[in-house]
Parts: C-alpha cells; sequence; structure tokens
C-alpha cells in the first residue's frame, strides 16, 4: 500500500532493518539530558590517563549534556 493511500491506524512497511548498535568502547556511556555536564569537557576528562585525571574534576553545565548523577558515579568507582 502507498504512503498516500495509508490510513492512520494501518503500521508503515519497515524498509530497512534497524543499525546495529555500536560497539562497546569500554569507557562509560551517559545518557543526555537538558541541563548536564559539559560532553566535550567529560569526554576529554574521561581520555585522560587516570593519573592525569585533575580531581577534583569540574564540569561546565550545558543545555544538552551528560547526566551528572551518572558521570558522578562513574569517576567515584574509577571510570
Amino acid at each position: 500500500m502507498s504512503e498516500q493511500r495509508r490510513h492512520w491506524w494501518q503500521p508503515r512497511e519497515v524498509r530497512d532493518p534497524l543499525p546495529e548498535p555500536p560497539a562497546p568502547t569500554g569507557r562509560p556511556t551517559f545518557d543526555l539530558v537538558r541541563r548536564g555536564y559539559d560532553r566535550a569537557q567529560v569526554d576529554a576528562h574521561l581520555a585522560l590517563p587516570p593519573a592525569q585525571r585533575p580531581r577534583p574534576a569540574a564540569f561546565d553545565l550545558a543545555r544538552r549534556g551528560y547526566d551528572r548523577a551518572q558521570v558522578d558515579r562513574a569517576l567515584a568507582a574509577g571510570a
């Protein structure tokens, strides 16, 4: 059935399968929230070797950033 003749209660045809999820990289992943830690700063901080990371870690808040509680828990666990 073409898209023009489809009614709202009829499901759309699935043409392409869903993409595969990305392979795990060994780094923690965080949810994006409206007010969270700046993603670039957190990524740069986690890219450093653990011995070179500044303590305590301080990140700016961004409109769309990583969930603060998840980042804090990961840093406390030694991620």
